[in-house]
């Protein structure tokens, strides 16, 4: 091996390490922007970072005024779930003791042969019953087991009017804790919805905030120097064409290995870097292309396709870049051709035989550059 095919071999590694150190960096930035774009479409990929540190510090600042009254909602909500679980638990119990007792009552009235109103059978209240028993006591010739009955009925209409004490002092304890709760919620919703308004500020769609934070976040923190992050505030179309360019010199990179390791011909510095922007120039020819027939066939078919930079899939635009750059001369000759059949009457012009390239790859014309 020459001292110069060395030198050619240090280039072009040279070459590949560059382009794919700079085809990384453009290619996440870009697909940050094509993610942020599908989560949240309003944004058209385009954050600022600046506005979201900005927004987080603020964020922070109001979750941590607001954590008082968050713990005390949390610690209100509590009590009141623990407390109308006492008072179902003990509505069930004073229902019980009060279908018992009346239906104790009732036997007592018929032994007795008492009349009782429908007005007065209805109220099953302690004070209503009390009424009822009372008027037993009171009955003369009544025997000695349903005097006994009777006394026995006293007290324990008397343990229920306690029972419903109790429960209407719940009830006001209950009205209470709804009333604070009613005003701490509001100090809650009133943080929230400034919450809501910073988020708002960065990205539109707020309910996406917290995934597109992390995203950008783990991007800046993994990009070297925080490139990547600086590139992804750059606009859609930009950075889609850089990474069209570089994805078209990586393109020229993966032909020239294989000429330089087994091509007859050797390659040479002049070659290197003509085929380095031939392959940019046809990669981005390509683009221009394809994106003109997309917007060629959005108008004939009356069908709005999506056309913004922000909609194009980075995966997409890389391919289109990588293959125009391996396949630029045939790219070239083939936009020769269909630019001579448009601006020449009859058709196709026929264009001159190219020469076989040699097999590893090469130009099509290796001599008038070597």
């Amino acid at each position: 091996m020459t001292f110069y095919k060395f030198a050619v071999g240090v280039v072009l590694t040279a070459a590949m390490i560059a382009v794919l150190g700079m085809s990384a960096l453009v290619f996440s930035s870009r697909d940050f922007q094509f993610g942020v774009a599908q989560v949240s479409p309003s944004t058209n990929g385009l954050i600022s970072f600046a506005a979201l540190d900005e927004a987080d510090r603020e964020i922070v600042r109001l979750e941590t005024d607001s954590a008082g009254p968050r713990g005390e909602l949390l610690e209100i909500d509590q009590q009141i779930a623990a407390l109308d679980a006492q008072v179902q638990g003990a509505e069930t119990a004073m229902n019980d003791a009060r279908a018992a007792m009346v239906g104790a009552i009732a036997d007592i009235e018929s032994r007795a042969n008492v009349q009782t109103a429908e007005s007065a059978a209805a109220d099953m209240t302690a004070q209503g019953l009390s009424q009822r028993i009372n008027a037993l006591a009171a009955r003369a010739g009544l025997p000695p087991a349903d005097q006994q009955g009777v006394a026995q009925l006293r007290v324990q209409v008397q343990e229920l009017a306690e029972r419903e004490e109790a429960q209407d002092d719940r009830s006001a304890e209950r009205a209470a804790l709804v009333a604070r709760q009613r005003l701490v919620s509001g100090q809650v919703a009133e943080a929230n919805r400034r919450v809501f308004a910073l988020q708002q500020s960065v990205v539109p769609d707020y309910e996406h905030y917290t995934r597109i934070r992390g995203e950008a976040y783990a991007l800046r923190n993994l990009s070297p120097l925080g490139i990547s992050a600086f590139l992804a505030q750059g606009h859609p179309a930009l950075l889609s064409t850089v990474l069209v360019l570089l994805m078209g010199a990586l393109g020229s990179l993966l032909y020239l290995f294989p000429a330089y390791l087994n091509r007859a011909v050797p390659v040479t510095m002049a070659e290197v870097v003509v085929r380095l922007i031939f392959g940019m120039c046809a990669a981005l020819a390509v683009y221009v292309l394809a994106n003109a027939a997309i917007a060629g066939f959005s108008i004939a078919s009356s069908v709005q396709q999506a056309t913004t930079s922000a909609a194009l899939n980075p995966f997409t635009v890389s391919l289109v870049g990588i293959v125009a750059g391996v396949l630029s001369e045939d790219i070239a000759k083939w936009i020769q051709d269909r630019g001579r059949g448009m601006f020449q009457q009859g058709g196709v012009a026929a264009s001159a035989p190219v020469s076989d390239a040699a097999s590893g790859g090469g130009l099509v014309n290796n001599q008038a550059i070597s």
